[in-house]
């Protein structure tokens, strides 16, 4: 890991980093105005090269936590990340990052390197993320911490559905095959989760698809657009599969009442004589209750439907 020509760097207009992020953190300052304090977000980045030639431009260099980055979600000790960046002349040199400060500005456009990881959702919003950062610290807090923390709190009570599932990630739905999913979801959702599609996703949205488990296929991609919340992605899905076991169920339901043509005839005397007389022995009402009785006495188990579906399609002739 060679270090970089300095003078050679501030000709270029634009380039790409790649960086290990070490640790998330705030910094203060101090208010005119008041007795208050400012506090922004900060990451602790390392071994900051050049991404084409590997060129070192700083050992250690502290970023601001802008919403680019926040959109990657949690981040962990370790994560190889690529951003691009371009020198400003006008940034000027900090006690933490010195004169090279003005070599990585404007910073935007990253990505995770990881080849599959867990996604957990952060803020965006720089007052959030401190909060968020702040709450990961032992200790008591002040008046302008508290604020930071009350809007944070604010953020996870709004996105608490999300909050509650790891997502597993992985970068292009090309790789799929390569990927192994782990079991993080509920049972019910064993054969299917959703994942971060970076093919689809932009510098402005995430964007998430369905993938089987097992196989790794993309299952529900919402016609190639995404969906840009967790929630929708399996929300969607489950309806369209809710829908289209009913659909079966009901198919089947047909198909039998038209081979048990017995059974059809003994459904239509049955609702003849409640309609007419009020009862059927003891039974008042033409229901679903009613047509699973009659089917355990038939001893007609082990059906691909329900009572239900079968008194629906019964209705509908």
């Amino acid at each position: 890991m060679s270090t970089v020509n300095m003078k050679k760097l501030k000709n270029l207009t634009q380039y790409n980093f790649t960086a290990t992020f070490i640790k998330a953190d705030v910094i203060v300052r101090e208010r005119k105005s008041s007795s208050l304090k400012n506090i922004y977000p900060t990451v602790l980045l390392k071994n900051v090269c050049l991404a084409d030639t590997g060129e070192l431009i700083a050992k250690y260099y502290w970023l601001g936590y802008g919403k680019s980055l926040a959109k990657l979600g949690r981040l962990t000790s370790g994560t190889q990340l690529k951003f691009e960046a371009r020198p400003d002349i006008n940034v000027l040199g900090n006690k933490n990052n010195g004169d090279i400060a003005s070599l990585i500005a404007w910073p935007k456009n990253f990505r995770r390197l990881d080849k599959a990881y867990q996604y957990q959702a952060i803020p965006e919003d720089s007052h959030q993320l401190t909060g968020c950062i702040l709450s990961g610290k032992q200790q008591e807090y002040n008046e302008s911490e508290q604020w930071y923390l009350d809007q944070y709190e604010l953020w996870r009570e709004e996105n608490a559905d999300e909050l509650d599932t790891l997502v597993e990630e992985v970068p292009a739905i090309d790789d799929y095959q390569d990927i192994k999913v782990e079991d993080v979801l509920d049972d019910k959702l064993e054969k299917y989760a959703v994942i971060r599609s970076e093919e689809l996703s932009d510098s402005e949205n995430r964007k998430y698809v369905i993938i089987d488990r097992e196989t790794k296929k993309v299952l529900d991609d919402n016609n190639s657009l995404g969906y840009l919340k967790v929630k929708d992605a399996y929300e969607s899905y489950e309806h369209r599969l809710n829908n289209a076991k009913e659909r079966y169920r009901k198919r089947r339901a047909l198909s039998w009442l038209l081979n048990h043509a017995d059974f059809d005839k003994k459904l239509l005397e049955i609702y003849i004589e409640i309609t007419d007389k009020g009862q059927w022995e003891g039974y008042i009402s033409f229901d679903k209750k009613l047509v699973e009785d009659l089917l355990l006495q038939g001893n007609h188990t082990h059906l691909e439907f329900t009572s239900k579906d079968l008194l629906e399609v019964w209705y509908k002739g």
